[in-house]
């Protein structure tokens, strides 16, 4: 056992009155499986295993006097192994593990969500995701090797993280003024997560204090800034810059990248490798709707929010349903005179009985105090909130009411939302046929409900579900009516499937990606490497969107370790040049379509971004997020072509990229 598991049991012990209390009011499963690590003493399993249905602690069910039999076990246990100084059994085996998964999670987990478990927690104080180099690399080889990152949201922070663990040099250039990436920009009324906040966030560092279960996003934005403080990133950042080109020299083996500063000017870098970080969801898209000029209030998108503008007593126009159009409306609606919505398309909608809980001060004490308290229950979130539900995706070709459903569990699904829905809107069953879809759950992105449908019953508040006609110098005018407005707000959405648009990125002979992906066709092998393109990678790329729950971070961990697991290939075998097959591409994506077509994001009576025009989903991972973490735990080399120039950069050009 670690030096820090005996730290947090004598800190534990020493404050016996925090103890109790936090013992008290915490969530029993994860206190259940502290007690079981601590002690190795599985005798509630039996006893509990009926009562847990699942990772979230509303689906337990078991009874106060056994949960306070567990409480009274693990305070004991506490004092006493502090008292002797440490645990001294040894760490639970794989099949000890495996159990405790089972009961934690309610469910038989499959074996591959084991190494799961130790990378996300970082179990036993180690970090399961930082490449090991495999023979001793000179530093000097190591600091002639240059990496440029495009951006510096999330995907950008800990790819930076880990170049700066390993030793290699790095860049990263980000055309805002701070760290954050979309987190930044969006400030818009309401903005927060639907990701429960303890599974989204780093494994390399989870956050105990997390003040609500979905925090806001000023919380993620500071969590984000921590981390690039705490990891010493910020020092390699430049800040108000945008990359404009980035073009690869097949001679050298490297990248010309040109950027441009806000302010203007120009400058050129180097590099051996450019990372792309720039995701999806960073250039907002605002629909071109007749007469939008001729608008004389204010208008702006939800990500270029215009705080300048007071909304006070003002009837305002919503363009857009979708994700953010669920936070702001509730977020703004108290203060409008007048909130007119305008839904192109209707959205399933979840109620989450913790999406509004603020985290008690119980739960924050725990999670830093009570040793594998904050692993399990980061474990029983990956699990509740992401692959648990994976099955009642796929389309049953037997089943016979494709239309509206996939399958039996997707059918009771359906059922549930509805009825929730009816409950929500009371006697408004008039809004009944506006917002009840008629395509299967999550064929469109599962939205958490922010009290929609309250605020929809409001009278101040008027939803038209279909085209918008126009617009006037003073409102909008859809289904014939005018709907007055002083302001116009668009929550519709981002050109994402433009990806790594406005950057023009060549590869080979001069490809550039655009004629290789057009406007609205990208793709890439694992979401990473594209052929034609050596020595570059993507975060955040084609088809590695989550739209069955998981967490982001979790994708881009596993995306940065098998860049890092590339690039220490390169450096080790002195390989100057890297290039995925072009049959392993082709092979993958083929991988891609089929499991697609069998998944609810191909259903045919779905239009959504997942789609591009022809109707390839070109956005979402169809795999399970286990599956993903297999495809990228070790790089297979040998779908990979690699070479090593036999000329060395002059000392004028490596000179020239140090500065």
């Amino acid at each position: 056992m670690g030096p820090n598991l005996d730290k947090q049991l004598r800190e534990a012990a020493a404050n016996p009155s925090a103890l109790r209390n936090a013992v008290a009011g915490a969530h029993i499963v994860p206190l259940l499986m502290s007690y079981v690590h601590l002690t190795g003493d599985k005798k509630y399993f039996t006893k509990v295993r009926s009562y847990i249905k699942g990772g979230w602690d509303y689906q337990q069910e078991i009874p106060a006097a056994l949960q306070q039999e567990i409480r009274v076990d693990l305070v004991a246990a506490i004092e006493r192994l502090a008292r002797q100084g440490g645990v001294v059994h040894s760490d639970p085996s794989e099949k000890e593990l495996k159990e405790m998964m089972d009961v934690a999670c309610g469910a038989d987990v499959p074996d591959m969500y084991m190494p799961i478990f130790y990378e996300e927690t970082c179990f036993g104080d180690k970090d399961y995701r930082a490449v090991k180099w495999r023979k001793e690399i000179a530093k000097k080889t190591r600091e002639n090797f240059k990496v440029v990152i495009a951006g510096a949201g999330f995907s950008g922070l800990v790819m930076g993280v880990r170049l700066k663990q390993a030793g290699i040099p790095f860049v990263i250039i980000e055309k805002n003024k701070e760290v954050g990436g979309t987190w930044y920009e969006n400030t818009y009324p309401g903005i927060g997560v639907d990701t429960p906040c303890h599974f989204y966030s780093f494994s390399l560092k989870p956050n105990p204090d997390w003040p609500a279960f979905f925090s806001k996003g000023s919380e993620i934005l500071a969590y984000l800034k921590s981390i690039a403080e705490e990891f010493g990133v910020l020092e390699h950042i430049r800040f108000e810059e945008e990359i404009k080109s980035a073009q690869y020299d097949e001679s050298s083996c490297r990248w010309m990248i040109k950027t441009e500063k806000s302010g203007g000017g120009v400058s050129a870098l180097e590099a051996n490798v450019f990372v792309s970080a720039v995701g999806i969801l960073n250039r907002p898209a605002i629909p071109r709707l007749p007469g939008l000029e001729d608008f004389k209030g204010p208008k702006f998108h939800t990500a270029q929010w215009d705080h300048s503008v007071d909304l006070k007593g003002k009837k305002v126009a919503m363009v857009g349903t979708g994700a953010t159009g669920i936070q702001v409306g509730p977020a703004i609606v108290d203060e409008v005179a007048q909130l007119s919505i305008f839904q192109r398309s209707k959205h399933w909608i979840i109620k989450h009985p913790m999406y509004h809980e603020q985290v008690p001060a119980e739960v924050t004490w725990a999670s830093k105090h009570i040793p594998y308290y904050l692993d399990w229950f980061r474990f029983q979130l990956f699990w509740a909130a992401s692959d648990g539900f994976y099955p009642t995706l796929k389309i049953d070709p037997h089943w016979s009411d494709p239309k509206h459903s996939l399958n039996a569990e997707n059918a009771q699904m359906r059922e549930e939302l509805i009825a929730y829905i009816k409950s929500e809107l009371g006697d408004r069953t008039d809004l009944l046929e506006k917002v009840v879809p008629d395509y299967p759950p999550f064929g469109k992105r599962m939205l958490r409900d922010n009290n929609w449908f309250r605020m929809l019953r409001r009278p101040n508040v008027d939803l038209f579900a279909g085209e918008i006609d126009h617009i006037e110098a003073d409102g909008i005018v859809a289904g014939g009516k005018k709907y007055p407005a002083d302001v116009i707000v668009f929550a519709s959405g981002f050109h994402a499937s433009r990806m790594l648009w406005p950057m023009d990125v060549k590869g080979k002979a001069g490809q550039t990606i655009r004629s290789l992906w057009g406007d609205d066709d990208p793709r890439a092998h694992l979401g990473i490497t594209v052929p034609g393109f050596p020595n570059f990678f993507l975060l955040y790329g084609p088809n590695t969107n989550l739209a069955h729950g998981g967490s982001a971070f979790f994708h881009s961990e596993c995306q940065v370790r098998y860049i890092c697991e590339a690039l220490r290939e390169m450096i080790e075998n002195d390989w100057d040049e890297l290039e995925v097959k072009e049959e392993v591409f082709e092979e993958y994506n083929r991988k891609v379509d089929a499991e697609h077509r069998g998944l609810v994001w191909s259903h045919p009576g779905v239009t959504s971004w997942y789609k591009n025009k022809k109707g390839r989903v070109i956005m979402n991972s169809p795999w399970r997020l286990a599956v993903y973490r297999q495809f990228t735990a070790d790089i297979n080399v040998s779908q990979y072509v690699h070479r090593t120039v036999s000329e060395e950069p002059s000392a004028e050009k490596l000179a020239e990229t140090n500065s």
